[in-house]
């Protein structure tokens, strides 16, 4: 890994340059001294990731990130600040990946570094990582910031009211986790539930993230396979129904509340593809329909990464819970979902009876995987659930 630093105080960069560089030998640490003198330096050579200062003389860390964003999409940037107001938050907030306080935790620093390069090394297209790092600029539906604006101007607005409009639309559910959980808070548990990401952050916040994301149709692009509308309403059928079978199976608020959150997330990965390669990515869609092919596998062979790998990836970059970024990662992945946690399986288990319920890839999976036992546990499990769906259908 590759690390520039931006600090206008020199003695800081020193100490800090000093300190990862003893911790990590492989990584390279660099430090400017401006904004400007960084944007050289990177235009001279690669980086993987870019730790900026907020406060500096001309250039402040914000407008720095905003063009490394532009130029350099696939750097894993990075905010520090020892100011938490709203509009310095809003201002880094667009650019950023994370957000830390100053003065930093060195072990926190190195250990979002660590988890970035993990997610990095899984992903060897260049265009794909670009498209990820351009994810910051993906944009919402007008309709949810109407909704949400509509809302603000009625007396009786509440937490829960707002984060109901915030679950329609995965993208402003990922950010409001995102900014509910950085150093800008510093809560000592993680923030699972949207709803309570609203109410810690404040409506105003809110809002102010729904508006810098407003959706902008390109008209150069063909309608796609999958229309966002689509995708949004999937996931939020999915999420639904992961919490019913959390209350049902395996009553628990907290798993409750993060397997909701993390199957409103699950499809991320998809709105980043579509948005990057939106004609390569209708194609696809047709093929897996034509030829009865799943998605995932397609997007591997054509694009070299898949939909869950790539909104695991953007999440893990955000700063979003671990366990939620588990379970986007493993959502269409039944051996390793038999052998992680029981949010992991809920929510692999509502994608699949929303898809169709397809026993015959169950079966087919059951024969490769790997504890055999655990497998055929969780196919029982995955069965009974379905059956349960279908007689609160009528249909059994």
């Amino acid at each position: 890994m590759r690390i520039l630093l931006v600090d206008d105080e020199e003695q800081v960069l020193r100490g800090v340059s000093r300190m990862i560089e003893c911790e990590i030998d492989e990584w390279e640490v660099e430090t400017a001294l401006s904004g400007q003198e960084a944007l050289e330096m990177l235009d001279e050579e690669p980086y993987d990731v870019v730790v900026s200062d907020m406060r500096m003389p001309g250039m402040d860390g914000a407008e720095l990130l905003s063009l490394v964003e532009k130029r350099y999409p696939n750097v894993f940037r990075v905010v520090l600040s020892g100011q938490a107001d709203r509009e310095t938050v809003l201002s880094a907030v667009k650019p950023m990946h994370q957000y830390l306080s100053k003065p930093c935790d060195l072990e926190v620093l190195i250990s979002i570094i660590k988890r970035a390069e993990i997610y990095q090394g899984t992903i060897s297209s260049a265009a794909i990582l670009d498209a990820i790092g351009k994810a910051n600029c993906l944009p919402t539906l007008p309709t949810i910031v109407t909704e949400i604006s509509d809302q603000f101007a009625s007396d009786d607005w509440s937490s829960r009211s707002i984060a109901k409009i915030v679950e329609k639309d995965p993208l402003l559910t990922a950010r409001t986790l995102q900014v509910a959980n950085s150093a800008i808070f510093a809560l000592p548990k993680p923030v699972l539930e949207v709803e309570k990401a609203v109410s810690l952050i404040g409506g105003e916040m809110i809002q102010s993230l729904a508006m810098s994301q407003v959706f902008a149709q390109r008209e150069s692009d063909p309608p796609p396979a999958i229309s966002t509308n689509s995708l949004f309403e999937h996931s939020m059928e999915v999420a639904v129904l992961a919490r019913e079978f959390s209350h049902h199976f395996h009553p628990s608020d907290e798993d409750a509340d993060c397997v909701f959150s993390a199957a409103l997330l699950h499809d991320i990965g998809k709105l980043i593809l579509m948005n990057a390669f939106p004609k390569q990515y209708t194609e696809l869609v047709k093929c897996a329909e034509s030829e009865n092919r799943r998605i995932w596998d397609l997007e591997m062979e054509e694009l070299g990464a898949s939909h869950q790998g790539v909104g695991a990836y953007l999440l893990e970059l955000w700063g979003v819970p671990a366990p939620l970024v588990e379970i986007v990662a493993s959502h269409h992945n039944f051996d390793v979902c038999s052998r992680r946690t029981v949010a992991c399986q809920i929510v692999f288990g509502a994608n699949w009876v929303c898809n169709g319920a397809d026993e015959a890839f169950l079966k087919q999976e059951l024969e490769s995987a790997k504890n055999p036992e655990l497998a055929a546990k969780f196919e029982a499990e995955l069965l009974n659930w379905k059956n349960s769906k279908l007689k609160a259908a009528g249909k059994v």
